[in-house]
Protein backbone atom coordinates (compact mmCIF):
# COMPACT_ATOMS: atom_id res chain seq x y z
CA UNK A 1 0.00 0.00 0.00
CA UNK A 2 1.29 3.27 -0.61
CA UNK A 3 2.51 6.21 1.99
CA UNK A 4 -0.28 8.85 2.73
CA UNK A 5 -0.12 12.51 3.97
CA UNK A 6 -1.05 12.40 7.44
CA UNK A 7 -1.82 15.26 9.57
CA UNK A 8 -2.74 14.55 13.22
CA UNK A 9 -5.42 17.36 14.89
CA UNK A 10 -7.87 17.63 17.59
CA UNK A 11 -10.93 16.51 16.96
CA UNK A 12 -13.48 18.70 16.40
CA UNK A 13 -17.61 18.49 16.48
CA UNK A 14 -17.93 17.80 12.38
CA UNK A 15 -15.83 15.07 12.56
CA UNK A 16 -18.32 13.11 15.32
CA UNK A 17 -19.71 10.91 12.40
CA UNK A 18 -16.71 9.89 10.34
CA UNK A 19 -15.06 8.54 13.72
CA UNK A 20 -18.47 7.10 14.42
CA UNK A 21 -17.83 5.46 11.51
CA UNK A 22 -13.80 4.89 11.38
CA UNK A 23 -14.69 3.18 15.43
CA UNK A 24 -17.59 0.96 13.93
CA UNK A 25 -14.87 -0.22 11.04
CA UNK A 26 -11.79 -1.03 12.83
CA UNK A 27 -14.13 -2.39 16.11
CA UNK A 28 -15.77 -4.96 13.56
CA UNK A 29 -12.36 -5.98 12.52
CA UNK A 30 -11.60 -6.19 16.27
CA UNK A 31 -14.65 -8.18 16.87
CA UNK A 32 -13.55 -11.06 14.27
CA UNK A 33 -9.87 -11.49 15.51
CA UNK A 34 -11.54 -12.63 18.90
CA UNK A 35 -12.21 -16.23 17.71
CA UNK A 36 -15.75 -15.92 17.45
CA UNK A 37 -16.37 -14.77 20.86
CA UNK A 38 -19.87 -12.84 21.69
CA UNK A 39 -19.15 -10.19 23.41
CA UNK A 40 -20.34 -6.75 23.63
CA UNK A 41 -18.12 -3.93 22.65
CA UNK A 42 -19.61 -0.31 23.56
CA UNK A 43 -17.04 0.47 20.64
CA UNK A 44 -19.85 -0.69 18.28
CA UNK A 45 -22.68 0.92 20.08
CA UNK A 46 -21.54 4.50 21.09
CA UNK A 47 -23.49 6.98 18.96
CA UNK A 48 -22.15 10.26 18.23
CA UNK A 49 -23.81 11.98 21.32
CA UNK A 50 -21.01 9.70 23.04
CA UNK A 51 -18.16 10.88 20.45
CA UNK A 52 -19.39 14.69 20.99
CA UNK A 53 -18.80 14.19 24.76
CA UNK A 54 -15.57 12.75 24.51
CA UNK A 55 -14.46 15.40 22.14
CA UNK A 56 -16.02 18.29 24.58
CA UNK A 57 -14.04 16.25 27.85
CA UNK A 58 -10.96 14.46 26.60
CA UNK A 59 -8.69 14.33 23.62
CA UNK A 60 -9.74 13.16 21.09
CA UNK A 61 -7.56 12.98 17.95
CA UNK A 62 -8.04 12.55 14.42
CA UNK A 63 -5.63 11.47 11.42
CA UNK A 64 -6.72 13.09 8.53
CA UNK A 65 -5.25 12.67 4.60
CA UNK A 66 -4.64 15.75 2.69
CA UNK A 67 -8.36 15.72 1.70
CA UNK A 68 -9.41 15.97 4.98
CA UNK A 69 -10.39 12.63 4.91
CA UNK A 70 -10.49 11.52 8.17
CA UNK A 71 -8.39 8.16 8.67
CA UNK A 72 -8.20 7.22 12.07
CA UNK A 73 -9.11 8.67 15.81
CA UNK A 74 -7.52 8.05 19.19
CA UNK A 75 -8.80 9.42 22.50
CA UNK A 76 -6.90 10.09 25.75
CA UNK A 77 -8.52 10.56 29.14
CA UNK A 78 -7.30 11.54 32.20
CA UNK A 79 -8.23 9.15 35.11
CA UNK A 80 -5.84 10.49 37.83
CA UNK A 81 -3.21 13.21 38.05
CA UNK A 82 -0.28 10.37 37.24
CA UNK A 83 -2.47 7.96 34.74
CA UNK A 84 -4.15 8.86 31.33
CA UNK A 85 -6.08 5.87 29.63
CA UNK A 86 -5.97 5.53 25.46
CA UNK A 87 -9.47 4.48 23.91
CA UNK A 88 -11.38 3.96 21.05
CA UNK A 89 -8.51 3.74 19.19
CA UNK A 90 -9.14 3.11 15.22
CA UNK A 91 -7.89 3.01 11.98
CA UNK A 92 -9.88 2.50 8.75
CA UNK A 93 -9.46 -0.98 7.63
CA UNK A 94 -8.85 -0.32 3.99
CA UNK A 95 -5.99 1.40 5.59
CA UNK A 96 -4.21 -0.14 7.76
CA UNK A 97 -0.56 -1.00 7.82
CA UNK A 98 1.14 2.23 6.36
CA UNK A 99 1.31 4.16 9.33
CA UNK A 100 -1.10 6.54 10.38
CA UNK A 101 -2.22 4.71 13.76
CA UNK A 102 1.82 4.63 14.71
CA UNK A 103 1.09 8.87 13.81
CA UNK A 104 -2.36 8.69 16.28
CA UNK A 105 -0.65 6.76 18.92
CA UNK A 106 2.90 9.37 18.83
CA UNK A 107 0.05 12.30 19.36
CA UNK A 108 -1.59 10.67 22.34
CA UNK A 109 1.69 9.50 23.61
CA UNK A 110 3.37 13.34 23.10
CA UNK A 111 0.31 14.93 24.57
CA UNK A 112 0.52 12.33 27.74
CA UNK A 113 4.08 13.67 27.86
CA UNK A 114 3.18 17.31 27.97
CA UNK A 115 0.59 16.97 30.69
CA UNK A 116 3.12 14.86 32.63
CA UNK A 117 1.37 12.15 33.02
CA UNK A 118 3.79 9.29 34.59
CA UNK A 119 1.84 6.58 32.76
CA UNK A 120 -0.17 5.62 30.25
CA UNK A 121 -2.87 2.70 30.22
CA UNK A 122 -4.87 0.84 27.75
CA UNK A 123 -6.92 -2.45 27.16
CA UNK A 124 -6.65 -4.74 24.27
CA UNK A 125 -7.52 -8.05 23.55
CA UNK A 126 -4.44 -10.70 24.85
CA UNK A 127 -4.89 -13.12 21.64
CA UNK A 128 -5.06 -9.97 19.00
CA UNK A 129 -1.21 -10.89 18.72
CA UNK A 130 -0.40 -8.71 15.72
CA UNK A 131 -2.03 -5.97 18.18
CA UNK A 132 -0.31 -6.75 21.35
CA UNK A 133 3.34 -6.87 19.00
CA UNK A 134 2.74 -3.82 18.42
CA UNK A 135 1.82 -2.22 21.55
CA UNK A 136 5.54 -3.98 23.06
CA UNK A 137 6.94 -2.13 19.85
CA UNK A 138 5.62 1.00 21.05
CA UNK A 139 7.20 0.27 24.58
CA UNK A 140 3.92 -0.76 26.11
CA UNK A 141 4.19 -3.93 28.62
CA UNK A 142 1.18 -5.73 29.90
CA UNK A 143 0.11 -5.07 33.43
CA UNK A 144 -2.47 -7.60 34.00
CA UNK A 145 -5.23 -9.31 32.19
CA UNK A 146 -9.11 -10.27 33.15
CA UNK A 147 -11.64 -11.99 31.48
CA UNK A 148 -15.20 -10.24 32.56
CA UNK A 149 -15.63 -8.66 29.35
CA UNK A 150 -15.93 -12.36 27.58
CA UNK A 151 -12.59 -12.34 26.21
CA UNK A 152 -8.49 -12.12 27.46
CA UNK A 153 -8.20 -8.33 28.10
CA UNK A 154 -5.15 -7.59 28.39
CA UNK A 155 -4.07 -3.67 30.25
CA UNK A 156 -0.65 -2.38 28.58
CA UNK A 157 1.41 0.13 29.65
CA UNK A 158 3.68 2.48 29.09
CA UNK A 159 5.71 4.55 31.74
CA UNK A 160 6.46 8.16 30.36
CA UNK A 161 8.58 9.41 33.40
CA UNK A 162 10.97 7.20 35.78
CA UNK A 163 8.92 7.40 38.22
CA UNK A 164 6.75 4.55 38.67
CA UNK A 165 5.27 5.57 41.61
CA UNK A 166 1.62 5.71 39.94
CA UNK A 167 -1.49 3.82 40.61
CA UNK A 168 -2.78 1.64 37.87
CA UNK A 169 -6.00 0.58 39.70
CA UNK A 170 -8.69 3.35 38.27
CA UNK A 171 -7.19 1.60 34.76
CA UNK A 172 -8.45 -1.67 35.79
CA UNK A 173 -12.75 -0.33 35.33
CA UNK A 174 -12.32 1.12 32.27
Amino acid sequence: MKKVKVNVRYAIPDDAIAVRDIMHDAFRSYMAELDKVEVNLHALTETVDDILSDIKNHAVFVAVNEKNKLLGAIRVKELTKELAYIYRFGVRTEIKNIGVGSRLLAAACDFCTEKKYKAIALHTNARFYTLARYYYGKRFFVHSTRTDKGYIRALFVKELTGDRDYDISPAHNE
